[in-house]
């Protein structure tokens, strides 16, 4: 990303949001601006761009690269299974906690049309029923 050296704390607000790890930080001898390297999820960089130049002003631009894959360090398929697991996120199968991995696969599952395993129903004890009125 360029910027100039007022917009980029602005920067990198939102190179923090969408997760982004900041490699180098380069100034232009000159002109005032800054080149930012930095490595960004792709999953995370649709409408970077836009919202750069939304936060800044317009005075942000970027350039996207794909650099490489990385796997995510955490198991989707998780499930409790120690006393310290089941103590920290619940016990059963129905617990599913929601790591990055979770979130990232269900989502693609979602806009695939592809059946997700998901609550519909977080607290039963309230429920009513509705009366046909004649």
């Amino acid at each position: 990303a360029s910027t100039t050296a007022e917009q980029l704390g602005r920067t990198y607000a939102v190179l923090g949001r969408r997760r982004a790890r900041v490699l180098r930080e380069e100034m232009h001898e000159g002109s005032g601006m800054f080149t930012v390297l930095a490595l960004l999820p792709a999953a995370d960089s649709f409408g970077l761009a836009d919202e750069l130049r939304r936060e800044t002003s317009g005075t942000t631009s970027a350039q996207l690269m794909l650099s490489h894959w990385e796997r995510l360090p955490e198991d989707p398929f998780f499930i409790p299974t120690t006393e310290d697991e089941k103590e920290e996120f619940g016990e059963g199968h129905d617990v599913v906690p929601q790591n990055l991995a979770r979130k990232m696969m269900d989502k693609v599952r979602r806009r695939k049309g592809l059946p997700v395993e998901e609550k519909l129903v977080q607290v039963a004890t309230k429920q009513r029923t509705l009366a046909r009125k004649k």
